[in-house]
């Protein structure tokens, strides 16, 4: 029995500018010098990466591609919101046969999910928000505060803030495939 399941996903980054700038993290963190100019902005990188990761969403302009197997019922397309597909292809290998969009359908304004025929479907499409919701702005510049905070501690490394994740609990796209 075949069931929803992403056998591999691609996400080629689109978009150059940070949710953000490198000002308003050093407002927030009240630093007025430069020294830290460098760790700041990687921080907010990193901030964004894995809040992208944790939540399933694309915060910045992505292109995205993404290998699935389909039982036929709604299958959630990952790294929403969802903007164009670009197009769609069945079968596992990447050279197959490319589908007309009247073979398929995709469900939804942002989080758009894709009906199609059972089996392996390989789907390119865009992603990311055109206007970054305030509320992950302050979840990246919270997850900013608190791995400048807490640097060099290793017990931390990779961790959100227990205060980021209930601020963006709304956003969280993981679901049971």
């Amino acid at each position: 029995m075949l069931r929803n399941r992403i056998v591999d996903k691609k996400a080629t980054t689109t978009g150059t500018t940070e949710p953000v700038a490198l000002q308003d993290a050093k407002n927030f963190l009240r630093v007025s010098f430069d020294d830290d100019d460098n760790l700041i902005q990687n921080q907010l990188k990193a901030a964004r990466e894995l809040l992208e990761k944790h939540l399933n969403i694309s915060i910045i302009s992505k292109e995205v591609t993404v290998v699935f197997s389909h039982d036929g019922y709604n299958f959630q397309l990952p790294a929403g919101p969802v903007g164009e597909v670009s197009s769609a292809s069945f079968g596992y290998e990447p050279d197959d046969v490319v589908i007309t969009s009247s073979n398929y359908r995709v469900i939804g304004q942002e989080f758009k999910s894709f009906r199609g025929t059972p089996g392996y479907w390989t789907v390119k499409y865009t992603a990311g928000y055109s206007e970054v919701p305030e509320a992950i702005r302050q979840g990246i510049l919270k997850q900013v505060a608190w791995m400048y905070e807490n640097r060099g501690d290793v017990s931390t490394t990779g961790q959100i803030n227990t205060d980021v994740l209930y601020l963006l609990s709304a956003y969280n796209k993981n679901t049971w495939l």
